[in-house]
Protein backbone atom coordinates (compact mmCIF):
# COMPACT_ATOMS: atom_id res chain seq x y z
CA UNK A 1 0.00 0.00 0.00
CA UNK A 2 1.84 3.51 -0.99
CA UNK A 3 1.20 6.50 1.25
CA UNK A 4 -1.09 9.11 0.50
CA UNK A 5 -3.37 11.76 2.66
CA UNK A 6 -5.80 9.57 4.40
CA UNK A 7 -9.77 11.58 4.51
CA UNK A 8 -9.35 9.78 7.81
CA UNK A 9 -7.63 13.07 8.68
CA UNK A 10 -3.87 11.92 7.86
CA UNK A 11 -1.42 10.45 5.30
CA UNK A 12 -1.02 7.08 5.75
CA UNK A 13 2.97 5.73 6.26
CA UNK A 14 3.66 2.45 5.51
CA UNK A 15 6.34 1.13 7.90
CA UNK A 16 7.84 -1.99 7.32
CA UNK A 17 7.75 -4.04 10.39
CA UNK A 18 9.81 -7.12 8.88
CA UNK A 19 13.93 -6.79 10.60
CA UNK A 20 13.35 -3.38 11.36
CA UNK A 21 15.39 -2.15 14.18
CA UNK A 22 13.41 -1.65 17.50
CA UNK A 23 14.50 0.57 20.40
CA UNK A 24 12.85 0.13 24.07
CA UNK A 25 12.44 3.52 25.35
CA UNK A 26 11.23 3.95 29.48
CA UNK A 27 7.33 4.24 29.69
CA UNK A 28 7.37 7.53 31.81
CA UNK A 29 7.17 10.72 30.24
CA UNK A 30 9.59 13.25 30.74
CA UNK A 31 8.49 16.10 32.70
CA UNK A 32 7.21 18.92 30.56
CA UNK A 33 6.96 16.81 27.60
CA UNK A 34 4.52 17.21 24.47
CA UNK A 35 0.62 16.09 25.71
CA UNK A 36 -0.62 12.62 25.06
CA UNK A 37 -2.09 11.57 21.68
CA UNK A 38 -5.54 10.76 21.73
CA UNK A 39 -8.44 8.84 20.18
CA UNK A 40 -5.82 6.30 19.08
CA UNK A 41 -7.80 4.10 16.46
CA UNK A 42 -6.48 0.63 14.90
CA UNK A 43 -8.34 -1.36 11.48
CA UNK A 44 -9.81 -4.25 11.71
CA UNK A 45 -9.26 -6.06 7.83
CA UNK A 46 -6.87 -5.48 5.05
CA UNK A 47 -3.46 -6.82 4.83
CA UNK A 48 -1.67 -5.16 7.37
CA UNK A 49 -2.94 -2.42 10.41
CA UNK A 50 -4.00 1.09 10.25
CA UNK A 51 -3.41 3.42 12.90
CA UNK A 52 -5.03 6.87 13.40
CA UNK A 53 -4.86 9.02 16.14
CA UNK A 54 -5.11 13.24 17.65
CA UNK A 55 -2.85 15.37 19.28
CA UNK A 56 -4.06 17.76 21.64
CA UNK A 57 -2.66 21.47 20.89
CA UNK A 58 -1.45 21.95 25.11
CA UNK A 59 1.99 21.64 26.26
CA UNK A 60 5.17 21.55 23.99
CA UNK A 61 4.41 20.85 20.40
CA UNK A 62 4.80 17.21 19.57
CA UNK A 63 7.26 17.26 16.05
CA UNK A 64 6.52 13.24 15.94
CA UNK A 65 5.59 10.02 17.36
CA UNK A 66 6.57 6.78 18.42
CA UNK A 67 4.47 3.65 18.09
CA UNK A 68 5.04 0.70 19.94
CA UNK A 69 4.27 -2.87 20.77
CA UNK A 70 4.52 -3.94 23.82
CA UNK A 71 7.81 -1.88 24.77
CA UNK A 72 9.56 -1.49 21.57
CA UNK A 73 9.37 0.81 19.51
CA UNK A 74 7.97 -0.49 15.67
CA UNK A 75 7.24 2.67 13.90
CA UNK A 76 8.44 6.11 13.83
CA UNK A 77 6.10 8.83 12.17
CA UNK A 78 6.32 13.02 11.56
CA UNK A 79 2.28 12.58 11.45
CA UNK A 80 -0.32 11.51 13.40
CA UNK A 81 -1.28 7.69 11.02
CA UNK A 82 0.51 4.74 10.27
CA UNK A 83 -0.06 1.90 8.04
CA UNK A 84 2.29 -1.33 9.71
CA UNK A 85 2.63 -3.79 7.79
CA UNK A 86 2.26 -7.50 9.42
CA UNK A 87 1.68 -10.80 8.89
CA UNK A 88 -1.34 -11.41 7.38
CA UNK A 89 -4.52 -13.05 10.01
CA UNK A 90 -2.12 -11.57 13.07
CA UNK A 91 -2.96 -9.46 15.84
CA UNK A 92 -1.37 -6.85 17.20
CA UNK A 93 -1.65 -4.30 20.28
CA UNK A 94 0.26 -0.68 20.21
CA UNK A 95 0.56 2.42 22.02
CA UNK A 96 1.50 5.99 20.82
CA UNK A 97 3.71 8.55 22.23
CA UNK A 98 4.24 11.81 21.23
CA UNK A 99 7.87 13.75 21.12
CA UNK A 100 9.12 17.26 21.02
CA UNK A 101 11.88 18.57 19.39
CA UNK A 102 13.75 17.66 22.68
CA UNK A 103 12.86 14.01 22.60
CA UNK A 104 10.53 14.24 25.69
CA UNK A 105 8.04 11.52 25.09
CA UNK A 106 4.45 11.85 26.45
CA UNK A 107 2.82 9.55 28.32
CA UNK A 108 1.56 6.53 26.25
CA UNK A 109 -1.67 6.36 25.29
CA UNK A 110 -4.13 3.54 26.25
CA UNK A 111 -3.29 0.24 23.85
CA UNK A 112 -5.40 -0.46 20.91
CA UNK A 113 -6.10 -3.55 19.22
CA UNK A 114 -6.21 -4.52 15.26
CA UNK A 115 -6.26 -7.33 13.34
CA UNK A 116 -4.47 -7.70 9.99
CA UNK A 117 -7.46 -9.85 8.17
CA UNK A 118 -9.02 -9.99 4.83
CA UNK A 119 -12.36 -11.69 4.71
CA UNK A 120 -13.95 -13.99 1.95
CA UNK A 121 -16.88 -11.77 2.07
CA UNK A 122 -17.79 -8.01 2.00
CA UNK A 123 -16.94 -6.84 5.69
CA UNK A 124 -19.40 -4.23 5.18
CA UNK A 125 -22.25 -7.10 5.54
CA UNK A 126 -20.86 -8.22 8.92
CA UNK A 127 -22.63 -6.93 11.90
CA UNK A 128 -20.23 -4.11 13.11
CA UNK A 129 -20.25 -1.80 16.39
CA UNK A 130 -21.88 1.31 16.09
CA UNK A 131 -19.49 4.43 17.52
CA UNK A 132 -19.88 6.45 20.78
CA UNK A 133 -20.71 10.24 21.22
CA UNK A 134 -20.08 12.14 23.93
CA UNK A 135 -20.64 15.71 24.07
CA UNK A 136 -18.62 18.76 25.78
CA UNK A 137 -18.74 22.78 26.37
CA UNK A 138 -22.47 22.80 26.54
CA UNK A 139 -23.63 26.30 26.59
CA UNK A 140 -27.04 27.69 26.18
CA UNK A 141 -26.09 28.06 21.94
CA UNK A 142 -24.00 25.51 21.07
CA UNK A 143 -22.25 22.53 22.00
CA UNK A 144 -18.42 20.52 21.11
CA UNK A 145 -19.26 16.79 19.83
CA UNK A 146 -16.72 13.65 19.52
CA UNK A 147 -17.00 10.13 18.63
CA UNK A 148 -15.06 7.09 18.13
CA UNK A 149 -14.25 5.84 14.83
CA UNK A 150 -15.94 3.58 12.85
CA UNK A 151 -14.73 -0.10 12.97
CA UNK A 152 -15.23 -0.14 9.39
CA UNK A 153 -13.07 3.42 8.80
CA UNK A 154 -14.88 5.72 6.30
CA UNK A 155 -16.02 9.21 6.48
CA UNK A 156 -19.69 9.43 8.75
CA UNK A 157 -22.54 11.88 8.03
CA UNK A 158 -23.67 14.17 10.79
CA UNK A 159 -27.19 15.44 11.64
CA UNK A 160 -28.23 17.80 14.31
CA UNK A 161 -32.18 17.88 14.49
CA UNK A 162 -32.39 16.33 11.32
CA UNK A 163 -30.22 18.89 9.58
CA UNK A 164 -27.23 17.04 7.44
CA UNK A 165 -23.60 19.15 8.32
CA UNK A 166 -21.98 16.79 5.57
CA UNK A 167 -19.77 13.93 5.50
CA UNK A 168 -16.95 14.27 8.32
CA UNK A 169 -13.40 12.08 8.86
CA UNK A 170 -12.68 13.67 11.49
CA UNK A 171 -13.98 12.52 15.13
CA UNK A 172 -15.90 15.71 16.00
CA UNK A 173 -17.39 19.20 15.27
CA UNK A 174 -18.46 22.40 17.24
CA UNK A 175 -22.69 23.19 16.59
CA UNK A 176 -23.37 26.30 16.84
CA UNK A 177 -26.67 28.78 16.75
CA UNK A 178 -28.82 26.71 18.99
CA UNK A 179 -32.18 27.37 21.30
CA UNK A 180 -30.85 27.77 24.62
CA UNK A 181 -32.80 24.87 26.97
CA UNK A 182 -33.65 23.04 24.35
CA UNK A 183 -33.06 18.71 23.35
CA UNK A 184 -31.39 18.99 20.25
CA UNK A 185 -31.30 15.02 18.51
CA UNK A 186 -27.93 14.02 16.99
CA UNK A 187 -27.08 11.05 14.71
CA UNK A 188 -24.06 9.64 12.75
CA UNK A 189 -24.34 7.86 9.67
CA UNK A 190 -22.69 5.78 7.66
CA UNK A 191 -22.73 4.63 3.98
CA UNK A 192 -24.00 0.90 4.06
CA UNK A 193 -21.83 -0.57 1.26
CA UNK A 194 -22.82 -3.96 1.61
CA UNK A 195 -24.65 -4.70 -1.72
CA UNK A 196 -22.50 -4.09 -4.90
CA UNK A 197 -24.61 -1.45 -6.04
CA UNK A 198 -26.00 2.01 -4.44
CA UNK A 199 -26.48 1.35 -0.70
CA UNK A 200 -28.32 3.78 1.66
CA UNK A 201 -27.03 5.01 4.53
CA UNK A 202 -27.56 3.07 8.08
CA UNK A 203 -27.29 5.26 11.99
CA UNK A 204 -23.94 3.92 13.50
CA UNK A 205 -24.38 6.07 17.21
CA UNK A 206 -27.03 8.78 18.79
CA UNK A 207 -27.59 11.16 21.03
CA UNK A 208 -29.76 13.38 22.69
CA UNK A 209 -27.98 16.98 24.07
CA UNK A 210 -29.43 19.59 26.34
CA UNK A 211 -28.43 23.27 25.71
CA UNK A 212 -27.74 25.54 28.70
CA UNK A 213 -30.49 27.89 29.99
CA UNK A 214 -29.86 31.60 28.57
CA UNK A 215 -32.35 34.11 27.37
CA UNK A 216 -30.23 35.78 24.46
CA UNK A 217 -30.56 35.66 20.71
CA UNK A 218 -27.74 33.91 18.85
CA UNK A 219 -25.36 36.55 17.00
CA UNK A 220 -25.93 36.23 13.29
CA UNK A 221 -23.31 33.94 11.48
CA UNK A 222 -20.33 34.96 9.55
CA UNK A 223 -20.15 33.39 5.56
CA UNK A 224 -17.47 32.48 3.00
CA UNK A 225 -15.15 30.85 5.36
CA UNK A 226 -12.01 30.19 2.48
CA UNK A 227 -8.58 28.84 2.79
CA UNK A 228 -6.02 31.38 2.26
CA UNK A 229 -2.68 29.10 2.02
CA UNK A 230 -1.04 26.51 3.78
CA UNK A 231 2.11 25.39 5.06
CA UNK A 232 2.78 21.30 6.46
CA UNK A 233 2.29 22.72 9.59
CA UNK A 234 -0.44 25.82 9.48
CA UNK A 235 -3.77 26.82 7.66
CA UNK A 236 -4.64 30.28 6.85
CA UNK A 237 -8.46 31.42 6.85
CA UNK A 238 -10.30 34.61 6.11
CA UNK A 239 -14.00 35.01 5.82
CA UNK A 240 -16.60 37.71 6.20
CA UNK A 241 -18.61 39.44 8.91
CA UNK A 242 -21.95 38.49 9.20
CA UNK A 243 -24.51 41.78 8.57
CA UNK A 244 -25.32 44.22 11.57
CA UNK A 245 -23.41 44.85 14.43
CA UNK A 246 -19.84 43.60 14.66
CA UNK A 247 -19.30 40.62 16.73
CA UNK A 248 -17.33 41.08 19.57
CA UNK A 249 -14.72 37.70 18.64
CA UNK A 250 -15.00 34.83 16.04
CA UNK A 251 -14.57 31.18 17.46
CA UNK A 252 -12.41 29.01 15.01
CA UNK A 253 -12.84 25.26 15.27
CA UNK A 254 -11.23 22.74 13.78
CA UNK A 255 -13.59 19.84 14.20
CA UNK A 256 -14.70 20.04 18.08
CA UNK A 257 -11.51 21.75 18.44
CA UNK A 258 -11.16 25.40 19.55
CA UNK A 259 -7.97 26.53 17.48
CA UNK A 260 -8.26 30.35 17.53
CA UNK A 261 -10.06 33.31 18.99
CA UNK A 262 -9.94 36.43 16.96
CA UNK A 263 -11.79 39.97 16.51
CA UNK A 264 -10.77 40.09 13.05
CA UNK A 265 -11.77 37.98 10.19
CA UNK A 266 -8.96 35.97 9.77
CA UNK A 267 -6.53 33.77 11.26
CA UNK A 268 -3.84 31.17 11.03
CA UNK A 269 -4.20 28.15 12.47
CA UNK A 270 -0.76 26.73 13.13
CA UNK A 271 0.57 23.62 15.56
CA UNK A 272 -0.84 21.59 12.85
CA UNK A 273 0.84 18.16 11.22
CA UNK A 274 1.93 17.52 8.09
CA UNK A 275 0.06 15.83 5.50
CA UNK A 276 -3.15 15.97 7.97
CA UNK A 277 -6.91 16.54 7.06
CA UNK A 278 -8.65 19.19 8.55
CA UNK A 279 -12.07 20.42 8.77
CA UNK A 280 -12.78 24.27 9.71
CA UNK A 281 -15.65 26.02 10.76
CA UNK A 282 -15.90 29.93 12.10
CA UNK A 283 -18.63 31.44 14.81
CA UNK A 284 -19.41 35.04 15.60
CA UNK A 285 -19.73 35.91 19.40
CA UNK A 286 -21.51 37.98 21.07
CA UNK A 287 -20.10 40.26 24.39
CA UNK A 288 -21.58 37.66 26.66
CA UNK A 289 -20.37 34.99 24.67
CA UNK A 290 -23.36 33.55 22.56
CA UNK A 291 -22.43 31.78 19.64
CA UNK A 292 -23.51 31.74 15.87
CA UNK A 293 -24.18 29.01 13.89
CA UNK A 294 -21.18 27.86 11.63
CA UNK A 295 -20.09 28.63 8.53
CA UNK A 296 -20.03 25.81 5.76
CA UNK A 297 -17.28 23.59 6.82
CA UNK A 298 -14.12 23.73 5.08
CA UNK A 299 -11.74 20.36 4.47
CA UNK A 300 -8.43 21.22 3.78
CA UNK A 301 -4.89 19.14 3.86
CA UNK A 302 -1.74 20.72 5.50
CA UNK A 303 1.22 20.33 2.70
CA UNK A 304 1.91 16.58 2.33
CA UNK A 305 6.10 17.13 2.64
CA UNK A 306 8.17 18.89 5.93
CA UNK A 307 9.54 21.97 5.13
CA UNK A 308 12.22 21.17 6.97
CA UNK A 309 13.18 17.30 7.75
CA UNK A 310 14.58 15.50 10.28
CA UNK A 311 17.84 14.02 9.75
CA UNK A 312 18.80 10.70 10.96
CA UNK A 313 20.62 10.23 14.30
CA UNK A 314 24.16 9.83 13.71
CA UNK A 315 24.81 5.87 12.70
CA UNK A 316 26.16 3.69 15.54
CA UNK A 317 28.92 1.72 13.59
CA UNK A 318 30.44 -1.86 14.93
CA UNK A 319 33.41 -3.83 13.22
CA UNK A 320 31.72 -7.25 13.04
CA UNK A 321 35.15 -8.77 10.90
CA UNK A 322 38.18 -8.00 8.50
CA UNK A 323 35.42 -7.75 6.08
CA UNK A 324 32.36 -6.45 7.62
CA UNK A 325 30.69 -3.45 9.16
CA UNK A 326 27.11 -3.53 11.17
CA UNK A 327 25.52 0.00 10.98
CA UNK A 328 22.20 1.36 12.41
CA UNK A 329 20.34 4.34 12.69
CA UNK A 330 16.78 5.98 13.32
CA UNK A 331 14.65 8.46 11.80
CA UNK A 332 11.69 10.52 13.39
CA UNK A 333 9.91 9.67 10.50
CA UNK A 334 8.86 7.78 7.65
CA UNK A 335 10.79 6.48 5.20
CA UNK A 336 10.83 4.85 1.82
CA UNK A 337 14.62 3.64 1.86
CA UNK A 338 17.92 4.36 3.68
CA UNK A 339 21.35 5.22 1.28
CA UNK A 340 24.36 4.88 3.02
CA UNK A 341 27.41 7.22 1.98
CA UNK A 342 31.13 6.44 2.94
CA UNK A 343 32.29 9.49 2.91
CA UNK A 344 30.67 11.02 -0.36
CA UNK A 345 30.35 7.65 -2.51
CA UNK A 346 26.97 5.73 -1.57
CA UNK A 347 27.63 2.36 -0.92
CA UNK A 348 24.36 0.85 -0.21
CA UNK A 349 20.62 1.23 -0.15
CA UNK A 350 18.26 -0.65 2.17
CA UNK A 351 14.26 -0.30 3.23
CA UNK A 352 15.51 -1.09 6.52
CA UNK A 353 17.03 1.16 9.40
CA UNK A 354 20.02 -0.99 9.60
CA UNK A 355 22.50 -2.80 7.19
CA UNK A 356 25.82 -4.66 7.76
CA UNK A 357 28.47 -3.95 4.53
CA UNK A 358 30.30 -6.65 3.93
CA UNK A 359 33.51 -7.47 1.64
CA UNK A 360 35.20 -4.77 3.16
CA UNK A 361 39.63 -4.63 3.51
CA UNK A 362 41.18 -5.48 6.49
CA UNK A 363 42.10 -2.93 8.88
CA UNK A 364 39.79 -0.10 6.90
CA UNK A 365 38.82 2.87 7.97
CA UNK A 366 35.49 4.46 6.94
CA UNK A 367 33.56 7.38 7.23
CA UNK A 368 29.34 6.65 6.96
CA UNK A 369 26.31 8.93 6.90
CA UNK A 370 22.90 8.36 6.07
CA UNK A 371 20.08 10.41 3.73
CA UNK A 372 16.85 8.69 4.04
CA UNK A 373 14.15 9.14 1.13
CA UNK A 374 11.00 10.27 2.41
CA UNK A 375 7.52 8.99 0.94
CA UNK A 376 5.32 10.59 -1.29
CA UNK A 377 7.28 12.47 -3.47
CA UNK A 378 8.88 14.69 -0.72
CA UNK A 379 12.67 13.98 -1.43
CA UNK A 380 15.59 12.88 0.51
CA UNK A 381 16.40 14.49 4.19
CA UNK A 382 20.05 16.25 5.27
CA UNK A 383 22.32 13.66 5.42
CA UNK A 384 23.29 12.52 9.10
CA UNK A 385 26.42 13.65 11.19
CA UNK A 386 29.22 11.31 10.43
CA UNK A 387 30.62 7.87 12.28
CA UNK A 388 33.76 6.84 11.94
CA UNK A 389 34.93 3.12 11.94
CA UNK A 390 38.05 0.68 11.12
CA UNK A 391 37.59 -2.78 10.16
CA UNK A 392 39.13 -5.63 11.88
CA UNK A 393 42.88 -6.91 11.00
CA UNK A 394 43.06 -9.75 8.39
CA UNK A 395 44.07 -11.72 4.87
CA UNK A 396 43.56 -9.27 2.15
CA UNK A 397 41.75 -11.47 -0.44
CA UNK A 398 37.97 -11.61 -0.59
CA UNK A 399 35.72 -14.36 -2.51
CA UNK A 400 33.53 -13.12 -5.47
CA UNK A 401 30.27 -11.82 -4.86
CA UNK A 402 26.78 -14.47 -5.87
CA UNK A 403 25.15 -13.03 -8.90
CA UNK A 404 21.81 -14.05 -10.27
CA UNK A 405 20.19 -13.83 -6.55
CA UNK A 406 16.15 -13.98 -7.32
CA UNK A 407 12.95 -15.75 -6.00
CA UNK A 408 12.46 -18.41 -7.33
CA UNK A 409 9.26 -19.95 -5.17
CA UNK A 410 6.72 -17.36 -3.47
CA UNK A 411 3.93 -20.17 -1.62
CA UNK A 412 1.72 -19.15 0.98
CA UNK A 413 0.93 -21.52 3.87
CA UNK A 414 -2.38 -23.11 4.67
CA UNK A 415 -4.32 -20.13 6.04
CA UNK A 416 -3.53 -18.57 8.57
CA UNK A 417 -0.36 -19.87 8.70
CA UNK A 418 2.65 -17.88 7.50
CA UNK A 419 4.18 -18.62 3.73
CA UNK A 420 7.58 -19.65 2.39
CA UNK A 421 10.04 -17.94 0.36
CA UNK A 422 12.71 -19.84 -1.76
CA UNK A 423 15.92 -17.43 -2.75
CA UNK A 424 18.78 -19.18 -5.28
CA UNK A 425 21.96 -17.62 -6.59
CA UNK A 426 24.78 -18.68 -9.08
CA UNK A 427 27.49 -20.53 -7.19
CA UNK A 428 30.65 -19.03 -6.98
CA UNK A 429 33.73 -21.18 -7.84
CA UNK A 430 36.34 -21.36 -4.66
CA UNK A 431 33.72 -20.14 -2.54
CA UNK A 432 32.85 -21.93 0.98
CA UNK A 433 29.71 -21.02 1.81
CA UNK A 434 27.13 -18.56 1.52
CA UNK A 435 25.03 -16.02 3.88
CA UNK A 436 21.89 -14.81 2.91
CA UNK A 437 21.26 -11.51 4.91
CA UNK A 438 17.61 -9.07 5.27
CA UNK A 439 18.35 -5.63 6.60
CA UNK A 440 21.49 -6.89 9.32
CA UNK A 441 20.14 -9.99 10.09
CA UNK A 442 21.70 -13.24 9.16
CA UNK A 443 18.68 -14.95 7.75
CA UNK A 444 20.50 -18.23 6.50
CA UNK A 445 23.60 -20.43 5.75
CA UNK A 446 24.42 -22.72 3.24
CA UNK A 447 26.91 -24.58 1.54
CA UNK A 448 24.34 -24.94 -1.35
CA UNK A 449 22.99 -22.11 -3.89
CA UNK A 450 19.32 -22.18 -2.93
CA UNK A 451 17.56 -21.51 0.96
CA UNK A 452 13.77 -21.77 1.74
CA UNK A 453 12.66 -19.35 4.56
CA UNK A 454 8.88 -19.05 6.37
CA UNK A 455 8.14 -15.44 6.61
CA UNK A 456 4.49 -13.89 7.75
CA UNK A 457 2.46 -13.97 4.68
CA UNK A 458 1.67 -10.57 2.77
CA UNK A 459 4.98 -8.90 4.22
CA UNK A 460 7.61 -7.55 2.47
CA UNK A 461 11.57 -8.60 2.57
CA UNK A 462 14.44 -7.16 0.77
CA UNK A 463 17.46 -9.82 1.20
CA UNK A 464 21.60 -10.11 -0.15
CA UNK A 465 23.88 -12.99 -0.39
CA UNK A 466 27.18 -12.73 -0.15
CA UNK A 467 29.70 -15.81 -0.54
CA UNK A 468 32.02 -17.12 2.26
CA UNK A 469 35.71 -18.23 2.16
CA UNK A 470 37.22 -20.65 4.40
CA UNK A 471 37.99 -18.31 7.02
CA UNK A 472 34.60 -16.68 7.38
CA UNK A 473 35.09 -13.17 5.36
CA UNK A 474 32.45 -12.25 3.20
CA UNK A 475 32.12 -11.26 -0.23
CA UNK A 476 30.54 -7.78 -1.64
CA UNK A 477 26.83 -8.57 -1.46
CA UNK A 478 24.93 -9.18 -4.40
CA UNK A 479 22.22 -6.99 -5.73
CA UNK A 480 19.61 -6.74 -3.50
CA UNK A 481 16.11 -8.37 -4.51
CA UNK A 482 12.73 -7.25 -2.43
CA UNK A 483 9.72 -9.62 -2.30
CA UNK A 484 6.22 -9.60 -1.12
CA UNK A 485 4.94 -12.76 0.35
CA UNK A 486 2.06 -14.39 -1.20
CA UNK A 487 -1.05 -15.38 0.96
CA UNK A 488 -4.19 -17.24 1.42
CA UNK A 489 -7.61 -15.32 2.46
CA UNK A 490 -9.70 -17.66 4.26
CA UNK A 491 -12.96 -19.19 2.07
Amino acid sequence: MSPSISRRGAALLTIATTAVLTTAVPAHAAPSGPATPTGLWASTIGTGISLAWEQPRSGPPATSFRVYENDQVTARVSTTAAYLEVPFGSTHTYTVAAVDDRGRESVRTAPVTGRSWQYGYNPECMPASGVTITAADITATGFSLSWTRHPLGGDLELRVDGRSLGPISATGARVGGLTPATDHQVVLYRPNRCHTGPGGIVPVGSLTVTTGTGSATPPQPPTGLTVTGRSDSSVGLTWTAPPGPRPARYAVYDGATLAAVTGGTSVTVGRLHHATWHRFTVAALDAAGNESAHTAAVTTGTETCLSSPPRTATPVATALSASSVRLSWSLEAAATSYTVLDRDTAVATTRYPEIVLTGLASASQHVYRVVATLPQACGDTPRSRRTAVTTLDGPAARPAAPTGLAVTENVPGAWPSGAQLTLAWSAVAGGAGYRLYEGAQVVGETTGTSLTLPVGAATTHEYAVVTLDAAGLESTPSARVTVRATYMPPP
